[in-house]
């Protein structure tokens, strides 16, 4: 399973690596998380409840290229749980200081609930992987890595009542008396059985206790899934799922020693019980003193949702990336502000940049000049479509048919079509009209003998007029498509 899984990650990185260009951002987070937070372990008796709680923390994330981040931070865990016994039975041998007298004591609780609570310093690295699902700018993302746990403080707050009885005995363990002991049992020397009784620790009691429980490093795996919100240019919200699940037991095994009762007898203040927690004590199976503990190993389990607010650089987007490919290609050619290469696809873009060499440049410039002396009208355009319509008219084919006679002269030559409209619908109408308007052009070069991967197409749609849209005749003008030469 171990290697599945790094055999998915690998490919995910190795396929997003190859469909993107590297580039480099950086993301200041805060979050908080909440849910299922455990301290997980199975009782040989009682029941085991889960407790809730979470976390809340810090972080930095460095992008490795447009899909994928390496993030680390530290963050404040609570983790707790409970364990009840509607019974529970000990039995030990205790000397009383007062009368130096040796004990059977036998100790039943009822009702007996304990609480752990937990707090941890985490220190998690997640590498994450997102990926577009609108044009909005939001993505889904899921996140894996590792987490350190640091241990601050554990306690446990246990409450309940016990009953204590017991019998004399000698130094050989034999019961010296055959009625058990109780505050109001016989005790042939005492004149006040009641309070003489109590006094040396037999009847019943409150069993409430507290104290610190020793924990270990926390070895977590962690894995995270949800929806990255877009909220501008300089912030996110990262809102999903979580599983922080503890890889190693971490109670500390000096202190599970199984030398401790669960009831201990005081014998400075016999009437004063201590209670150790059950994560480090045992139990009295039977009568005959058979000892077990009450749990082998503890782990952590945390599960919920959690809440991030990433902020600092722009977040990726497919436009922004164009548009700074567009830029950088604009310039390569020294054709200034007014080309800048809008709408052409990622993938477009990326096959322009593979070509941004020196030495194919340079022969560019040496083509785009010979072209120029044979034939300065090269890139001249087409116009006149009709309204809102896309179809090559009868007037433009001697225009193509020029420029196709020339890109089968010079079979190093490329272009970028560009479509334009007049200023008659709305921006997304136009965009497209002026994409298709490119496209029925390049379809009628290819079918005269050019190759599709020489012909890139674009659109402006109508933000670029050449003339004002005051008149039909003007319209017309605007409605065409330019031709540009490029690597």
């Amino acid at each position: 399973m171990k290697k599945i899984f790094i055999a998915i990650t690998v490919g995910l990185f190795a396929v997003s690596s190859f469909a993107q260009k590297q580039q480099n951002r950086h993301e200041f987070s805060i979050w908080v998380a909440g849910g299922i937070s455990s301290l997980e372990y199975d009782l040989n008796v009682g029941n085991h409840e889960m407790g809730y709680g979470g976390f809340a923390g810090i972080g930095y994330s460095h992008f490795i290229n447009y899909n994928w981040s390496l993030g680390i931070g530290a963050e404040f865990s609570y983790l707790n749980a409970k364990a009840k016994f509607p019974s529970i039975f000990d039995t030990y041998n205790a000397v009383d200081k007062n009368s130096k007298l040796l004990y059977e004591l036998v100790t039943e609780g009822q009702n007996y609930e304990e609480t752990q609570k937990a707090y941890y310093v985490n220190i998690p690295i997640m590498a994450r992987f997102q990926t577009d699902i609108s044009q909005k700018g939001h993505k889904f993302y899921v996140g894996i890595g590792p987490k350190i746990g640091i241990p601050v403080k554990a306690t446990y707050d246990a409450k309940g009542s016990m009953n204590t009885y017991g019998w004399d005995i000698n130094a050989n363990g034999v019961r010296i008396t055959n009625d058990p002991y109780t505050s109001s049992g016989p005790y042939v020397n005492d004149n006040d059985p009641n309070t003489k009784m109590r006094n040396r620790g037999f009847g019943t009691y409150d069993a409430d206790a507290s104290g610190d429980i020793d924990l270990k490093l926390n070895f977590i795996a962690a894995a995270e899934a949800g929806i990255k919100w877009n909220l501008g240019s300089k912030m996110a919200l990262y809102t999903g799922l979580y599983i922080d699940y503890g890889l190693n037991d971490i109670l500390k095994g000096d202190d599970r020693d199984l030398s401790k009762n669960f009831y201990e007898f005081n014998n400075q203040a016999p009437a004063n019980y201590n209670s150790n927690s059950i994560l480090d004590s045992k139990y009295a199976m039977n009568i005959n003193d058979q000892r077990e503990s009450f749990t082998d190993k503890m782990h952590t389990l945390s599960a919920g949702l959690k809440i991030q607010l990433a902020f600092g650089s722009k977040p990726f987007s497919k436009k922004e990336k164009d548009n700074e490919k567009a830029a950088s290609i604009t310039n390569i050619y020294n054709q200034g502000s007014d080309k800048p290469f809008e709408g052409i696809t990622a993938e477009q873009m990326d096959d322009i940049m593979k070509r941004n060499t020196k030495e194919i440049l340079d022969a560019f410039n040496k083509l785009k000049g010979t072209i120029a002396q044979e034939d300065p009208d090269m890139t001249e355009a087409i116009y006149g479509f009709d309204f809102s319509k896309d179809q090559i008219l009868s007037q433009m084919h001697p225009e193509l048919e020029r420029k196709v006679e020339l890109m089968k002269k010079y079979p190093n030559a490329r272009m970028i079509l560009e479509g334009h409209t007049d200023d008659k619908g709305s921006a997304e109408f136009n965009y497209q009209l002026g994409l298709d308007r490119a496209n029925a052009a390049k379809a009628y070069m290819v079918a005269k003998g050019i190759a599709a991967n020489r012909l890139t197409t674009t659109s402006k749609g109508k933000t670029q007029p050449i003339a004002p849209n005051t008149d039909e005749a003007n319209s017309r003008m605007n409605r065409r498509v330019e031709f540009i030469l490029q690597p």
